[in-house]
């Protein structure tokens, strides 16, 4: 027998041996034995903690990705029927909590692992602090024995935090677990409400099952506090005031949301014949089609008193400026929602519900009647409110025949396809800069949060992770419209595919005007000439033009429509709510004017961030703008026999000769 013959004769062997082998492992290995409970694993462990004290506090759902310093916490919350909405992006995730707690009044809760996770996470977790909204973050920690050495995915959550949530807490100590999940909740949800977040050191998490510490004990205000109620002397000096005035405005914001007081707010307002107005989470909590609303400035300017309840006054409402407010009353549970640059008459802190209930009694037990002025208040606001709806239909249909569709008649098509198909209305999340911007008048909220945006963060992406929030925070009770635009479909797009997994009701509307910020031309020329960039240049601040949205979805499983014509619109949105409603996600990718200029860009804020453009290089629309809103900034215009009142333009329709950079040769 030759060397090879011997070779291959052992190789048989060899394999013979090998395959009988595998055979009796199959049978059995020598790791299928019975162990005691304990012996072999880490169990019970602290990880089991997690689900034991997150549904004491009635979480139910929670929203991220996983990672490996997660597992041991994710793996029994998983288990034990938390269950977890598995996002693309962790961010998507923190913006669904928020959503999902705005919609359902209940915490939210989201998660991501450590380094990347909760670096990721720290743009919705700061919307949701300049929202005021309460969700719980819970990220892993790096093991505390590696600190400074540059261990894998090395970060410190707690400093990351800190500067802008209620709570961050880096614990260490799995004993004290229970403790700070009761704190970290109790926090987030006691008034003014925010962010609470919670990171678990790694070692402390996969050690023994702790026991109890007694300075941290796990049933720590085991109920939550009984709520503020008012000093009736306040209340009955209030009423004094509001029966002593003609023209009395309601300011409605976040507290009546997340109270629960809607009930308390339609009665008091209509007892005591007060028009009202909703803001962000407020808004809806009294039906925007009823006689008493209000939304025109001129009201609140008209109005000699103004009761603002449970509202911040922000940077949207120019700090409650743009109303000219004469007097005052200030309505809130925390001190952050009473205002002390407004002139006040009467503040009452305390929550809405019992507030509301004490206003009610009163004005019943007293036979309070609204002054003899208030009649023709009232007929004032009706008519007023009646020639704005008017103004904004008119103003629609001015672009019906525009060609693409422009964002006023499609804001007109948007809202009465809705009204049409579902009687009470959806949820609207306003994501697309210009596109929500000129949507938002059209509507006619009927419920309280019915439209949610990203607040005074005012970011851009949102509106993905918001939509599925609220899709399940509403258990898909209700239909979800989110109108995003392309940026905000680079940015998150993806987690669209979470919405197709869960089969939510949601129809995602793109806003297409092919670029960050649509109206830039208005400011840099056509295509951007101020830049004086080369002619082959890729342009900044664009994108590719008709970027096909519907194919890209469409292809992993959303109904999917592309419209590029006006008359297109209605057909495309019943067949992609149709299909919403029987689970399958819709995307609407529609192409739109790029011509209107959303609102904050034609401010006073962005004509001090372009003040540095030249003046006698850039358009002539930014001149315009410029001499509209800061001209104290430039006394030299009144040299030139520039006068702010001259200055004419419409926003939604700019002109070709505004677009036009430089100033005319002679």
């Amino acid at each position: 027998m030759g060397c090879l013959d011997v070779a291959e004769s052992s190789m048989e062997e060899n394999l013979l041996t090998y395959f009988e082998g595998r055979l009796d492992m199959a049978k059995k290995s020598v790791v299928d034995v019975k162990a005691q409970p304990g012996e072999l694993e880490s169990s019970p462990h602290p990880g089991m903690l997690f689900p034991e004290a997150l549904k004491a506090e009635g979480v139910e759902t929670f929203f991220g990705i996983w990672g490996g310093h997660m597992w041991p916490f994710v793996d029994p919350m998983i288990k034990a029927g938390i269950k977890h909405v598995t996002m693309r992006h962790e961010q998507s995730g923190g913006y669904a909590a928020e959503a999902y707690a705005r919609v359902s009044g209940k915490i939210g809760v989201c998660a991501g692992t450590v380094g990347p996770g909760s670096t990721n996470l720290v743009g919705a977790v700061h919307e949701a602090h300049l929202s005021d909204t309460p969700i719980l973050v819970l990220l892993a920690g790096h093991e505390a024995n590696d600190d400074g050495v540059t261990t894998l995915q090395e970060c410190y959550a707690e400093k990351i935090y800190e500067s802008f949530v209620k709570l961050s807490k880096r614990v260490l100590d799995a004993r004290t677990y229970k403790y700070w999940f009761r704190k970290a909740v109790r926090t987030a949800m006691n008034p003014p409400r925010g962010p609470a977040v919670l990171e678990f050191e790694l070692n402390a998490l996969v050690g023994p099952h702790p026991a109890e510490i007694s300075f941290y004990r796990d049933n720590w205000l085991d109920e939550p506090m009984r709520p503020s109620y008012p000093d009736p002397k306040a209340v009955e000096r209030a009423l004094q005031v509001i029966y002593a005035c003609d023209k009395p405005v309601l300011y409605v914001g976040d507290c009546v949301m997340w109270e629960g007081a809607e009930a308390e707010l339609r009665e008091f307002a209509r007892l005591a014949q007060i028009p009202t107005m909703g803001r962000r989470g407020g808004r809806g909590a009294f039906p925007e089609d009823d006689p008493l609303i209000w939304k025109s400035a001129d009201i609140g300017q008209g109005a000699d008193l103004f009761i603002i309840l449970g509202a911040r006054m922000d940077f949207f409402d120019f700090f409650g400026n743009r109303f000219a407010i004469k007097k005052a009353i200030q309505i809130a549970d925390c001190d952050q929602y009473l205002h002390p640059w407004i002139p006040t008459a009467v503040a009452v802190k305390a929550d809405m519900k019992p507030t509301l209930k004490l206003m009610i009694d009163y004005i019943k037990k007293n036979n309070l009647t609204p002054p003899a002025g208030r009649a023709a208040w009232l007929e004032k606001v009706k008519e007023t409110e009646k020639a704005r709806v008017a103004y904004h239909e008119k103003r629609a249909l001015q672009f019906k025949d525009v060609s693409p569709t422009h964002p006023a008649y499609l804001s007109k098509v948007i809202v009465d396809t809705v009204a049409d198909l579902y009687k009470d209305g959806c949820y609207y999340i306003a994501d697309a800069f210009t596109g929500s911007n000129i949507l938002s008048p059209f509507i006619n909220a009927k419920f309280t949060g019915q439209v949610l945006d990203s607040g005074p963060h005012a970011g851009v992406g949102h509106g993905i992770g918001q939509a599925i929030g609220a899709s399940i925070g509403c258990n898909k009770k209700k239909m979800v419209f989110a109108m995003m635009g392309d940026a905000g479909m680079g940015l998150s797009g993806m987690d669209i595919e979470t919405a197709i997994r869960h089969k939510l009701p949601i129809v995602y509307f793109v806003n297409n005007n092919d670029g960050w910020i649509g109206g830039s031309d208005a400011q840099y020329g056509p295509n951007l000439g101020w830049y004086g960039l080369p002619k082959d240049e890729v342009l900044p601040h664009y994108f590719i033009p008709d970027q096909r949205y519907d194919l890209m979805f469409g292809a992993i499983g959303c109904h999917a429509e592309f419209v590029t014509e006006p008359t297109q619109m209605r057909a495309a949105l019943e067949r992609s709510f149709k299909a919403a409603e029987q689970g399958k996600t819709a995307v609407i990718n529609a192409k739109v004017n790029k011509v209107p200029i959303q609102a904050i860009l034609d401010s006073p804020i962005c004509a001090l961030m372009w003040k540095h453009l030249p003046w006698n290089e850039t358009t002539r629309y930014m001149r315009k703008m410029r001499a509209k809103f800061i001209p104290g900034m430039f006394p030299a215009l009144g040299k030139y026999g520039i006068k702010p009142e001259d200055i004419k333009y419409d926003r939604w329709m700019i002109t070709d000769e505004d677009f036009e950079l430089g100033i005319p040769e002679d």
